[in-house]
């Protein structure tokens, strides 16, 4: 048998094996409808029930997600649907709920999925990713053992590494000269979130992730005779839009605890710990958000030169009719108009329809999520 024949034999024994046991958790109660018993984990007991729902998805609909592995993107668009679990699950019900040892939590649930709107969601997502490319984000995380700061960072690290897993273009390390370092370690410190979006978008990143991390020393312990170092981690992490630096979340973690006869394995073991965490919380988010940008969901910022501040109040009313736009909300100075717009379609798309819509509004530049334009006069 030649070696090609022989890796496909492989892959199509893999797919039938995971298939099969998919099957065997699975029970079709109706039309495109299944029912299926699951166990989630989580740090909290709502953490737990939505990894429940999302493996309730992934194992209800698994059939047809891993039918899709060939797909280019086939992680992004997996992720980016699994994101969003609650939404295919019709019903569910708790079985149990358990606090374990480690202080973790444990849910199981049995839930009905549906398997044609992940089928259809699918579809949807594949052509949109196709249209808009996928995002490049730029991570950067200030992280301080001590006092002093590290080189390199455990929680970026992770959270970078998770979001390559999920299909993600990042900002490479390598890219980010010492200048650079410098003034986001400086921008991070100052919480100052203009000097992040104006590196991010030097570098051509749609997304940025930022924030800090520290590990601290406690109390030294003598266990036994034997000399043991506590280190206690925490972390800060926000994550925002590079073009309107919209903040899309911002996650604080919970202390975690790190011992060991060498202190500085002692901090990394609490960092690490931190950034196990974090990371995937932070992540969930950017998946959340991406579904909402692909969809066409989400702000829309307007900029508006050389009109006036009566002018300004009438825009708004007019922009608070236009059916696609659900909320406005409006800032003036120095004859300039912001205005943020809630809109369920894409800014490219919302800009043809101010055009159609709004006489004397001329559209100077359209971008990812926000469009400038100038105030003409009748």
């Amino acid at each position: 048998m030649s070696k090609t024949l022989l890796k496909t034999s492989l892959i199509l024994s893999c797919f039938a094996f995971v298939c099969t046991a998919l099957a065997q958790d699975v029970v079709k109660v109706g039309k495109n409808l299944v029912e299926v018993t699951v166990t989630g984990a989580g740090m909290d007991k709502d953490e737990a029930l939505h990894d429940a729902m999302r493996k309730a998805v992934e194992t209800g609909a698994g059939t047809f997600i891993y039918s899709q592995s060939e797909v280019r993107d086939f992680a992004l668009i997996k992720d980016t649907i699994l994101a969003r679990a609650a939404g295919f699950i019709q019903s569910y019900k708790v079985i149990s709920r358990r606090q374990l040892e480690d202080g973790t939590w444990e849910v199981k649930i049995k839930a009905v999925v549906s398997v044609k709107g992940v089928e259809d969601l699918w579809g949807a997502v594949k052509i949109l990713l196709k249209q808009m490319g996928r995002p490049k984000i730029m991570v950067f995380i200030r992280e301080k053992i001590g006092g002093d700061p590290q080189e390199d960072s455990t929680v970026q690290t992770r959270i970078e590494n998770l979001l390559l897993k999920s299909g993600f273009i990042l900002v490479e390390k390598e890219q980010l000269k010492a200048i650079d370092k410098k003034d986001l370690a400086a921008a991070v410190a100052e919480d100052n979130v203009a000097k992040l979006q104006a590196v991010a978008k030097r570098f051509g990143a749609q997304l940025f992730i930022s924030g800090s991390a520290h590990a601290e020393a406690g109390p030294q312990k003598n266990v036994g005779g034997i000399l043991l170092y506590p280190y206690q981690a925490d972390a800060n992490i926000k994550c925002y839009r590079s073009d309107t630096a919209q903040l899309l979340s911002s996650i604080p973690g919970s202390p975690t605890r790190g011992v060991d006869r060498v202190w500085r394995s002692a901090a990394k073991k609490s960092l690490d710990l931190q950034a196990q965490q974090i990371a995937p919380m932070v992540v969930n988010d950017i998946l959340r958000f991406w579904q909402d940008a692909l969809a066409g969901r989400g702000e829309v910022q307007l900029h508006v030169d050389a009109i006036s501040f009566k002018q300004s109040i009438g825009l708004k009313k007019v922009l608070g009719e236009i059916e696609q736009i659900k909320e406005v909300n409006r800032k003036f100075h120095n004859n300039v108009a912001e205005y943020s717009l809630e809109a369920d379609v894409t800014a490219e798309k919302l800009a043809e329809i101010l055009v159609e819509k709004i006489e004397g509004l001329d559209i100077t530049d359209v971008s990812q999520n926000v469009i400038k334009a100038k105030y003409k006069e009748d």
